[in-house]
């Protein structure tokens, strides 16, 4: 009996010395597969959807100030974009929605909606996943979206 104890120790011995270094070989692996992402990383805008790209011009086209792009996708599930901006006074307001809703239907954007007046001090049109939101300073101010959404990542404006 003493024997077979003896052969199970020196067992357990040699799979004892065996795991530092499947240990070593691991952590040699990790710093390869750590380093390779420093590599390889890049930093790309996401590729932005027609109708932001056309709202976002058109709205800049017109004077709207201050024109912001909330990327969404992680943090929400209302809408995938919200475009952001503001009108100088109340008769831009009401132009900037005026028009908003013809360029959505010159380009034939089937199913958007838009609520809101130029009186109100907000105004948005809405198109799959896509909200662009024109408000007055004040009105701006008060419901500031990019503070209730300061978790959603700004998308640089496309070059004009």
């Amino acid at each position: 009996m003493a024997e077979e104890k003896v052969k199970k120790t020196k067992a357990a011995e040699k799979t004892v010395k065996k795991a530092p270094a499947t240990d070593a070989k691991v952590k040699t692996v990790k710093k390869a597969s750590a380093a390779a992402p420093k590599a390889t990383a890049v930093k790309t805008a996401p590729e932005l959807p027609e109708v932001v790209l056309k709202s976002v011009k058109f709205l800049d086209d017109r004077k709207a100030e201050n024109i912001v792009i909330l990327d969404l996708r992680d943090v929400a599930n209302i809408s995938d974009y919200f475009v952001v901006a503001t009108a100088a006074n109340v008769p831009h307001l009401k132009s900037l929605s005026d028009g908003l809703q013809r360029l959505f239907k010159n380009e034939q954007y089937e199913g958007y909606r838009a609520a809101g007046t130029g009186d109100s001090g907000w105004i948005i049109a809405d198109y799959y996943g896509v909200m662009v939101h024109v408000f007055s300073a004040e009105m701006r101010s008060l419901y500031d979206l990019e503070k209730l959404w300061k978790d959603a990542k700004r998308v640089e404006l496309p070059a004009a």
